[in-house]
């Protein structure tokens, strides 16, 4: 909850892959608020009320994720609403004329996108999801021991770069100071 705010202030990218990490993590504890207590919150060196409302931020994700059926798989639609105005902006500087180094550098990822896009399970609805997808699972891969070959580093080093320039401008967009006409 404390890196989610901040993370959703300053970085959107790095939020959306924070809070996949975060719906994994509450997989793993099977939504029971015992386990993510004792293996998660009891962790965090701070106050007990900061604690307190670290377990009801949990509580919340654990209740939302039954209540939107993702206790297997899938995303809380609060996060995918998050990716989809990731996108909905993306278009924008892509069609803007002010926005030519973001329009240059996603040019690079886009042979990437299409060489990925067919192997990505379930398929992404757009190039931000697919970027994100492949930064996440890339994530996983690491955490398992496994190998990264040296082509998906470079292409995780493009979209990394992509979605650290969407998330510039979405935090210059949230803040009402960017005008892509």
């Amino acid at each position: 909850m404390i890196i989610s705010r901040h993370k959703k202030q300053n970085d959107i990218a790095g939020y959306v892959l924070y809070m996949w990490q975060i719906e994994d993590l509450i997989r793993a504890s099977k939504l029971n608020m015992e386990t993510i207590e004792k293996t998660v919150i009891a962790h965090y060196e701070q106050p007990d009320e900061v604690k307190q409302e670290l377990k009801a931020w949990y509580e919340n994700l654990v209740a939302m994720m039954k209540n939107e059926k993702i206790e297997q798989s899938g995303h809380l639609q609060v996060i995918t609403n998050t990716v989809n105005d990731m996108n909905r902006l993306h278009i924008n500087l892509m069609n803007s004329s002010k926005e030519t180094a973001y329009q240059q550098h996603f040019m690079k990822a886009v042979p990437l996108i299409k060489e990925l896009e067919p192997k990505m399970k379930p398929k992404p609805q757009h190039d931000i999801e697919l970027m994100l997808a492949a930064m996440y699972n890339a994530f996983v891969l690491k955490l398992q021991g496994k190998e990264i070959s040296a082509a998906t580093t470079e292409a995780l080093q493009v979209f990394g770069k992509t979605l650290s320039m969407l998330s510039a401008k979405y935090g210059e967009d949230q803040k009402g100071k960017l005008n892509p006409e």
